[in-house]
């Protein structure tokens, strides 16, 4: 597959290359063709200049680490550079090419023994990192559980829902993230999915590569985070108990989003490298255990009055049918020195466009085709479906939303001085409309068991409708300040603008903790079960609910 770079759409001829795949190179002649290729395409990008007087400042970092981070720029941006390169440090490792010290990953303890102890009911060890619910498949009549476990490794467990069985947890992998006393990432998190032949597919691990994995073909950016991409594939078919591993996507990625489609193809979409990188997706065809190689959807682009600024985005996919992925975006404002605003990230606008699997074209909302990959100056003109600069609001978060009148719209999660809220963004009339409510978040006014109305309902979520009544999941905050997790029923006097419920049943009552849960829903829609996830202080595990209790693993 050619890929093509937007900044490298016009090469220069180079008189001097040559076919060196095979080939050493002298570092005499390396030095020079590459500072000849600096040369020649320095004249349309200024990026190199920013990047040299940064690396002639050493204010931020060494003039070394600018040498390494010029390379990865020159590597990913002109593909011209990467037979040279590659012949020149074949059989070096890293820091026999650079002169750096040791990665500094700011080292988390692992907890120990003073570990809290978490009510019964749970079936994983303790899990690192931050709070999450893991990701789910339902089939067969079993819900399938993928999460970061024990120093971020893949774990995957199977629940039988008509036997009220376990099978697993079983390892599924090993991950490179938190190793050798790195602190504990999240974005190598696992996801699952089972294709047409009832293999299960697992993918993790990743947060730009190592650094001895080389200069990513697919980025600007360094692997300065750690930890590869992995795919894992069971070895047979409707069994989890041992996985092998393939060699098809890229160590570098980052973050793991899958969606299998009606026809059994699967779609992995990831961030190919740290910020500063472009957004792809691999495609498994139904009937393949291996992705074909990536397409670039998105490609970062540096500030042409200050390259050391970066535009890029984060993407998020959602399958709305069985032959249609929306994906949602938000601008990233990056830079090369790695510095980030943590109030807000930099995190602008809210992007929309369609991805039809039947012909793997991206569409945006008035059905024109887009070319890929799509730099900020394209999403701009053909994708933006609210500004948000304009208004001085953080988008933190996008996501599709699927309405039932079948407008386009879009979440986002917009945030300012005083407040964090989720709207969403319509397209109607040919235009779109921000700051507006999401649909079915009613006021839901929920009563404990004692009668006292809840103040501080942190979570409520609808699991099983008929007629008049339903049933619900909700996670609140009690008069004594522990966090509960309960069931509840829907109370007669229910208004169309406020519902009412009573909590029939508490599950779970623990102070200083924090609960999240996530359905593990149906293709009609219909909860199954609930994977819930407890933590306090260092402890933390995840739960299953089914069927009115907890199924521990036994």
């Amino acid at each position: 597959m050619k890929r093509l770079r937007p900044a490298c759409l016009l090469l220069v001829s180079m008189p001097f290359l040559f076919a060196c795949s095979k080939s050493t190179l002298s570092e005499e002649d390396y030095r020079a063709q590459r500072a000849a290729l600096i040369e020649a395409h320095s004249a349309q990008d200024p990026t190199f200049a920013a990047l040299q007087s940064e690396m002639e400042s050493e204010e931020s970092y060494s003039s070394e680490y600018w040498r390494w981070r010029i390379d990865q720029y020159l590597y990913g941006q002109y593909t011209e550079f990467q037979p040279i390169y590659d012949a020149f440090v074949r059989g070096k490792s890293f820091t026999q090419i650079y002169d750096l010290p040791a990665e500094d990953l700011a080292a988390t303890p692992e907890p120990g023994a003073e570990l809290t102890d978490l009510p019964e009911g749970f079936f994983t060890d303790n899990l690192p990192g931050n709070v999450h619910t893991g990701k789910t498949v339902l089939a067969d009549g079993k819900v399938y559980i993928t999460y970061q476990g024990h120093l971020t490794d893949p774990y995957v467990a199977s629940y039988d829902l008509e036997n009220d069985t376990w099978d697993g947890p079983y390892k599924a992998g090993h991950s490179t993230l938190s190793k050798d006393g790195r602190k504990v990432d999240s974005h190598g998190r696992p996801a699952i999915e089972q294709d047409s032949d009832g293999y299960f597919h697992i993918v993790y691990g990743g947060h730009g590569g190592e650094r001895e994995d080389g200069l990513n073909p697919l980025s600007i950016d360094t692997p300065h985070a750690g930890g590869r991409m992995i795919h894992v594939v069971s070895e047979k078919p409707y069994d989890i108990s041992s996985f092998v591993e393939k060699d098809d996507i890229t160590p570098f990625a980052s973050y793991t989003a899958t969606c299998k489609m009606g026809n059994g193809d699967i779609y992995f979409f990831t961030r190919a490298g740290t910020h500063k990188s472009p957004w792809v997706y691999y495609k498994m065809k139904s009937g393949s255990q291996t992705f074909e190689p990536p397409v670039l959807i998105t490609w970062p682009v540096p500030q042409a009055d200050d390259p050391i600024h970066v535009d890029t985005f984060y993407i998020t996919p959602k399958k709305v049918s069985d032959t249609e992925i929306v994906v949602t975006y938000l601008w990233h404002e990056c830079n090369f020195k790695e510095i980030h605003d943590r109030t807000h990230y930099s995190r602008i606008n809210t992007y929309y466009m369609k991805l039809d699997t039947s012909d793997d074209t991206f569409y945006n909302v008035e059905g024109k085709k887009l070319p890929l990959p799509l730099t900020k100056a394209t999403a701009d003109e053909l994708t933006l479906a609210y500004n948000s600069s304009e208004t001085g609001e953080t988008c933190f978060g996008t996501r599709p939303l699927v309405l039932e009148d079948g407008r386009p719209a879009a979440a986002y999660e917009a945030m300012g001085d005083d407040y964090r809220e989720w709207r969403m963004v319509v397209y109607e009339n040919g235009k779109w409309t921000h700051s507006l409510p999401i649909p079915g978040t009613k006021r839901n006014s929920v009563t404990d068991t004692s009668g006292r109305k809840i103040k501080s309902l942190l979570k409520h979520e609808t699991i099983k409708e008929g007629g008049s009544s339903a049933t619900a999941a909700v996670i609140y905050r009690n008069a004594a300040g522990e966090t509960v997790f309960a069931t509840a029923q829907k109370s007669a006097d229910s208004t169309p603008s406020e519902e009412a419920w009573t909590v029939d049943r508490e599950y779970l009552s623990l102070s200083k903790a924090s609960m999240q849960m996530h359905a593990v829903r149906n293709e009609a829609g219909e909860a199954e079960a609930l994977v819930l996830n407890v933590r306090k202080g260092s402890a933390q595990r995840l739960y299953l609910w089914h069927d009115g209790a907890l199924r521990p693993q036994n």
